[in-house]
C-alpha cells in the first residue's frame, strides 16, 4: 500500500510505533541509530533473559520490518549523511528534546530547504514551542498534564494511570497524520 515511500524514523520509544505502522503497510522504513544504538535496545523485557540490545523484546516488536542505519550525529559526516537521506524521503519522524533538531542545523526551516515535499513529524510531548516546551517529562505527567488521569479511579481516591502509555497514543495520532499528509 505505501511501497513507494520512504519514511526516516528519528524517534526513541515516543515514536517507534509511528514509523512501524507505515512499515507495516509496506513503506521503507529507515531507522537512525546512534553508535550505542537505540535506547529502546535497553528497554526490557530480554529474550532468553539476555539483558543486552539484540534481545529486547520492546526493540523486535516496534523495529521490525524496518531497515536500521548508524549514524553518529555529532560528526560532520554523519550529519550530511543524514540530511542526504531526509532529501530522498517522503516522511520524517523525530522525537528529539527540544531545540535538539535546531542545534544541529536540521530546524524546520533547514529541513524544508533540504526537501520541500518531506512530510515532517515531531513527536513532542508539551509541543515544539510554547511555554512547556522544554519541560521534562515521563509518561505518568504526560497522561496527568492531557487529562487522562482525571477520568481514572475512583472518586475517593487519587486519580490512577491510564491503560496503556502516550508513547502508543502518540505513534498512532503521528501516522495517521502523516498517512492524512500523503492523501
Amino acid at each position: 500500500m505505501l511501497s513507494e515511500y520512504r519514511v526516516l524514523d528519528l524517534t526513541d520509544e515516543r515514536g517507534h510505533l509511528a514509523a512501524f505502522i507505515l512499515a507495516q503497510m509496506g513503506a521503507e522504513v529507515i531507522a537512525i541509530e546512534p553508535p550505542a544504538g537505540s535506547s529502546a535496545r535497553q528497554l526490557g523485557p530480554f529474550a532468553d533473559d539476555v539483558n543486552d540490545g539484540e534481545h529486547s523484546l520492546h526493540h523486535w516488536a516496534y523495529n521490525r520490518g524496518k531497515k536500521s542505519v548508524v549514524l553518529d550525529l555529532a560528526t560532520e559526516d554523519d550529519l550530511n549523511s543524514l540530511k542526504g537521506l531526509i532529501r530522498s524521503a517522503d516522511i520524517l519522524f523525530e522525537s528529539f528534546d527540544h531545540g535538539v533538531m535546531e542545534s544541529m542545523g536540521l530546524g524546520r526551516e533547514q529541513i524544508t530547504e533540504l526537501n520541500s515535499h518531506l512530510i515532517n513529524v515531531s513527536i513532542t510531548p508539551y509541543g515544539a514551542d510554547g511555554p512547556k516546551a522544554g519541560w521534562a517529562h515521563s509518561d505518568l505527567t504526560i497522561q496527568a498534564a492531557a487529562g487522562n488521569m482525571v477520568l481514572t479511579g475512583d472518586e475517593d481516591r487519587a486519580p490512577l494511570r491510564a491503560g496503556g502509555t502516550m508513547p502508543q497514543a502518540f505513534g498512532n495520532a503521528a501516522s495517521e497524520a502523516a498517512g492524512a499528509a500523503l492523501i
